[in-house]
């Protein structure tokens, strides 16, 4: 009678609650603008720890000097990306309009010109105030790199993609980006079929491939025109690289993917790709985890050369980034945690140190799923 009266319990009450409650979520995302920015929105604002207010900048906070010993990676235009930036995604403060903007300008005022965003963080709004509050104190546009990405959905398409750039510019309250990403390569992480992952959207292209390289000529119009100054991608595998440089059109500068010592091999041959066809780098995901699951031999290692230094260990692995030529977008809404992540300019690993992070491959604290950068 237990058996039966919990059987009866979790496949005639339970599961129907369940079955209807995963729906009506489903059914609300789908009903959103951008499905997958709502989901980010969601989990970054309700499920990643942290606090969501960055404070108020006092009026009285002067512009710091940027970082003496700044270092930047070279783009095919002549154009310059410095190597530290403010990642605006996946976590409480990157979702609350006012600590969006504060953290934007507490970023630029203490020397950082790095700003990270993407359309599908829906704040695009409050990253263009936080811009116009630097510029208003004495901080030039010039000086600030933007970067934000263009989501597969609606957006994609060659006349979808032309819209979008004119909205994108309006929402950042810019004449121009520094740098458009396409976000992935797929609209649902590879799950649907390639060859007709867009059919029905109405888009004039129907395959992902065929929207790729719709949406790549619209952005190189839109760079040829100076309202976006260069190109690049994200979580792409090299088939999908090798479909947008065989279009012949904008190089791709940038690819923004995991970088950190733990990704597996399949990854490294991504990383091993964009060097040899000099694509730069952005990494996120730089501490590859939580170091609560590391080995003990992984911490200590970590712990001596950051002691050796008198620095984090999160300073050390941005660092470790950063010396492989990868620059990093460490997300923060404190403060005082930007100005000791531009504190990592100023200090440097030995060639022996650097070796022992590459070591600690060997530890491995996270995997990353393939689903993440699908393979068509």
């Amino acid at each position: 009678k237990i058996i039966g009266g919990c059987f009866r319990l979790v496949f005639f009450v339970i599961l129907p609650i369940v079955t209807i409650a995963v729906a009506a979520f489903v059914g609300y995302l789908a009903s959103t603008e951008y499905p997958w920015g709502t989901l980010f929105y969601l989990v970054g604002k309700y499920t990643v720890p942290g606090s969501k207010n960055t404070p108020a900048v006092p009026l009285d906070v002067a512009v710091s000097p940027r970082p003496a010993k700044e270092m930047f990676v070279d783009l095919p235009s002549g154009h310059k990306m410095p190597m530290m930036g403010l990642g605006l995604c996946c976590r409480p403060s990157a979702y609350d309009y006012v600590s969006v903007r504060n953290s934007v300008l507490w970023f630029l005022l203490q020397g950082g010109r790095l700003l990270d965003g993407a359309q599908l963080y829906l704040n695009h709004d409050a990253i263009g105030e936080g811009i116009k509050d630097a510029i208003t104190r004495g901080i030039p546009r010039k000086e600030i790199f933007v970067t934000t990405k263009i989501a597969p959905g609606k957006d994609f398409g060659y006349e979808g993609t032309k819209a979008w750039v004119a909205k994108m510019l309006k929402e950042l309250q810019l004449d121009y980006v520094d740098l458009v990403l396409i976000h992935f390569p797929r609209n649902h992480m590879g799950m649907l079929s390639e060859a007709t992952e867009f059919k029905g959207m109405g888009l004039g292209c129907v395959s992902a491939r065929e929207c790729r390289a719709d949406t790549w000529k619209a952005l190189s119009e839109a760079r040829d025109q100076g309202l976006i100054k260069e190109l690049g991608v994200s979580n792409f595998r090299q088939v999908h690289m090798e479909a947008i440089q065989a279009l012949d059109l904008a190089p791709i500068a940038v690819h923004q993917l995991q970088f950190h010592p733990w990704v597996p091999d399949w990854f490294k041959e991504i990383t091993e790709y964009n060097r040899k066809h000099n694509i730069k780098m952005t990494g996120y995901f730089s501490l590859g985890g939580s170091l609560n699951k590391a080995k003990a031999e992984t911490v200590e290692t970590l712990e001596a050369i950051a002691g050796h230094h008198n620095r984090s260990k999160a300073q050390v692995m941005l660092r470790w980034s950063m010396q492989k030529g990868v620059s990093v977008i460490p997300g923060s809404g404190n403060p005082k945690h930007m100005k000791e992540n531009l504190g990592t300019y100023d200090f440097e690993l030995s060639a022996d140190e650097v070796a022992r992070i590459d070591a600690l491959a060997a530890d491995p604290i996270i995997d990353v799923p393939e689903f993440m950068v699908p393979k068509d």
